[in-house]
């Protein structure tokens, strides 16, 4: 049997149009920009879900997120394309720092390696000695509150920055220490210190996914990233402002250009940042694997930048957070297409993994394999794109008990927008207003009648497969021994 290897590396937060594949003026990231010049980029590539939890349901089980049993946490009823891989054979590695993607939230299914960065969740079903070790830390966490001392720190002291960044550059196993105590958002190091060795060493076939944080805000890259976007650096007291004032609180201010611009060279050092961590990565792969190696980038979403007066990624379906970046390399193979305009949705992952390493791909994945189109292949499908989530007041929850529907639905040029909670709708021409700006709604329109029909279409089978796991659920709780018959 062929020895193959998939790597997945996902990308929290990342716009496309921040990275100059897409046309970006800057070059944020110039070793992802040279790694991916032997792959294949995708043009039009969308998530599923506007924040984390609802986009990686759909990556890990390539279904959409509210359907079957919803999406946070995983539902045991969603097969994950981890667990096939595992059964088939393959080792699987994981490794993240996003509290989402935690094994309290099921991601750690049909992994033999996961590396979670969620340490301390409370669980209703904790052994008391576990209890009573997380009420101690709350304890201390309370007393010296922690996050505050933290925030000030970052901010507040002349040179503390550096000193930060050194001790994340070149101790990265201090992850392992602080996690607990500390809101450490800047991964890169830790992961790809935890990633290298392992690579070297591993001989057989192998499924590796390593999720980075580090473009997810707050915002503080090292100095020496900013001044690779930018001539001049951003003070301390500056990049507080912008991260807890402006970013948190954006009503209470005057959003100018120039507040616009100073988030954004941060968000781009933060993507520069990352991308020399990426080099290491992408060096080791290029030396050990001369073919049967795939490579996917990928984010699970973008990021708001008050284009429609929000910033963040919470409670909005507008293109900053739906448009997402994917490149796909198969090291040692010419691929034929460099460019694919084919629209692709996160549910195509999946499928496309399995693929790969030639596993039959289930009927319950509702993606399809990229790999035809690499060639200048078709997929047989339509290019209908649904993304999805729960929310309120703007704000993401996790089911339908605490939250509202919001979908959204792209057909033809068409982009169409259904929010539960105040029973609004939106329409957009994508082709003659791609900025979301000018509302086309219209009950006469026939195309919003098609579109209504696809939500609705959409929304029963969300409630059929709902209530279908709930008696799955409930049929699995039974104990049939003790059941008198």
């Amino acid at each position: 049997m062929v020895q193959k290897c998939v790597i997945l590396v996902t990308i929290d937060a990342l716009r496309p149009d921040h990275l100059k594949s897409y046309g970006y003026h800057r070059n944020t990231a110039p070793n992802l920009e040279k790694f991916v010049k032997n792959g294949t980029s995708f043009s039009n590539a969308f998530t599923n879900g506007p924040e984390t939890p609802s986009a990686f349901s759909s990556i890990f089980t390539s279904m959409l997120p509210l359907i079957n049993g919803g999406f946070s946490p995983l539902p045991s009823q969603k097969l994950t394309f981890p667990q096939i891989l595992k059964e088939s054979g393959i080792f699987t590695y994981g490794i993240h720092s996003n509290p989402n993607l935690s094994k309290f939230f099921n991601y750690h299914r049909g992994f033999d390696v996961f590396l979670d960065g969620e340490r301390f969740k409370e669980h209703p079903n904790k052994p008391d000695n576990e209890e009573k070790t997380s009420n101690l830390l709350h304890f201390i966490k309370k007393i010296l509150n922690y996050q505050k001392i933290f925030r000030r720190l970052i901010y507040g002291l002349r040179g503390f920055n550096k000193l930060k960044n050194f001790l994340r550059n070149k101790l990265p196993f201090l992850t392992d220490i602080l996690l607990p105590f500390a809101p450490i958002a800047y991964n890169a190091p830790y992961i790809t210190n935890k990633v290298l060795p392992f690579l070297k060493n591993h001989t057989e076939s192998l499924f590796l996914w390593a999720h980075f944080m580090d473009v997810h805000s707050p915002f503080n890259p090292p100095s020496k990233n900013v001044l690779q976007i930018s001539h001049v650096d951003i003070s301390n007291q500056e990049r507080n402002f912008l991260n807890n004032n402006i970013y948190r609180n954006p009503h209470k201010h005057r959003i100018s250009k120039d507040v616009l611009e100073k988030l954004k060279i941060l968000y781009d050092g933060e993507i520069n940042y990352i991308d020399s961590y990426l080099s290491y990565l992408f060096k080791i792969l290029s030396q050990k694997y001369q073919k049967n190696c795939l490579v996917i980038v990928t984010s699970d979403h973008g990021e708001a930048f008050f284009e429609h007066d929000k910033f963040f990624h919470q409670g909005i379906v507008y293109d900053e957070l739906l448009r997402i970046p994917l490149f796909i390399v198969d090291i040692g193979k010419n691929t034929l297409v460099r460019r694919v305009n084919n629209t692709v949705q996160l549910i195509d992952i999946a499928p496309t993994i399995l693929d790969y390493f030639g596993i039959p791909i289930p009927d319950s994945f509702q993606g399809s394999s990229l790999l035809p189109l690499l060639e200048g292949g078709f997929l047989e499908r339509d290019d209908c794109v649904i993304s999805e989530t729960y929310q309120k007041d703007g704000l993401m929850k996790r089911n339908s008990k605490n939250g509202f529907q919001l979908i959204s639905i792209r057909k033809n040029q068409l982009k169409y927008i259904y929010n539960e909670q105040n029973n609004a709708e939106l329409l957009f021409d994508l082709k003659s207003d791609p900025e979301e700006k000018i509302n086309l709604f219209n009950e006469e329109n026939p195309q919003l009648t098609q579109l209504r029909n696809i939500r609705k279409s959409h929304l029963k089978e969300v409630t059929l497969t709902t209530e279908l796991s709930k008696i799955s659920k409930a049929i699995g709780q039974v104990d049939f021994k003790k059941v008198k018959l």
